[in-house]
């Protein structure tokens, strides 16, 4: 592994609900329906249930942005920068100098994109829609990840078939006020405690997606480590909504690939699992231990930089032994 070395990354695999999996898009009175994609199939276009592919850029930035928040102490972010690491910025405010420090010192903001100050920084590498494998996405499911059309599960379950409605609810809990003796003073225009119900579509339990992600530009190997660092921070993560609320729990095989050059003689392949049974092949241990060692050091890189100092705030070992 070399510092200078630049890799093309591909990663395609499968993935199985084990609880109810919420994705909600579209809602109509008080019921919210999973996110939808049209999906050719034979000489029909369908509408089969899909995770989009940024519902886990938004995650896994957010884990990456928490990873550095939690490893580096920081204690305050001024929010403009705490909009960059979580939301991936905003082209109205900033500076050219902060925006290039920022992107210079932070590989997981060069692995996903910002913008700042006008100009827009791009993401190295995209992410796909996750989609149900069905009767009808069968076809897709071949195209898109030919690598792993022969071990693609046959299934004769219709896309109208893996989807369920639950309901649930949202209330007032003014009541419970009194268990902790607390008095809760009235609002003006007072009403009575609520109870709102509301009914929420959701893939059944059990259910085989297929899903993939590369690298749109070469990733140095500090940012091939930083994508390693978050599938390893997501393993345990709920997918789509209401986590909190047993939804979404899921199991992910990928193989991942990663070579040089596109005409590279010797691409490297690895398998990588993800929720019940986290593991990492060994090959790739070392690109995640680069950007780990990497993180640590950056302390000291932002108490050394004019443009980081005054924006991110980390915790003074100096100060913390006193």
């Amino acid at each position: 592994m070399s510092k200078t070395d630049r890799y093309l990354i591909t990663a395609y695999g499968m993935g199985k609900s084990l609880a109810p999996l919420v994705h909600s898009e579209e809602r109509l009175g008080n019921k919210m329906f999973f996110r939808r994609l049209s999906i050719k199939s034979g000489d029909e276009v369908v509408s089969t249930p899909a995770i989009s592919g940024n519902s886990f850029r938004g995650a896994w930035r957010d884990q990456l942005a928490l990873y550095l928040v939690d490893t580096l102490g920081i204690h305050s972010l001024s929010d403009l920068t705490f909009v960059t690491f979580f939301s991936g910025g905003t082209l109205t405010e900033g500076d050219s100098a902060l925006a290039h420090n920022l992107y210079e010192t932070f590989p997981s903001l060069r692995l996903f994109g910002f913008s700042m100050g006008g100009r827009m920084y791009p993401s190295r590498f995209g992410v796909d829609f996750a989609v149900p494998l069905t009767k009808e996405t069968q076809a897709y499911a071949q195209a898109a990840y030919p690598e792993q059309a022969d071990a693609l599960p046959k299934t004769t379950v219709e896309a109208g078939q893996i989807t369920a409605m639950t309901m649930m609810t949202r209330k007032q809990d003014e009541e419970k006020a009194v268990l902790v003796d607390l008095t809760i003073e009235e609002s003006e225009g007072e009403t009575s405690p609520t109870q709102m119900l509301f009914n929420v579509e959701y893939i059944v339990p059990n259910t085989t997606f297929v899903h993939g992600f590369r690298s749109v530009y070469p990733v140095s190997a500090l940012e091939f480590g930083a994508l390693l660092k978050v599938l390893e921070l997501s393993s345990q993560r709920s997918y789509g909504g209401q986590g909190s609320r047993g939804f979404g729990r899921m199991n992910w095989h990928y193989t991942l690939m990663w070579k040089t050059s596109l005409d590279d003689p010797n691409p490297k392949s690895a398998k990588i699992r993800l929720g019940q049974e986290l593991s990492f092949a060994g090959s790739l241990k070392g690109f995640k231990k680069q950007y780990e060692d990497h993180v640590a050091t950056l302390p000291g890189v932002i108490q050394g930089n004019d443009s980081l100092k005054p924006v991110i705030q980390v915790t003074n070992s100096d100060d913390e032994g006193k």
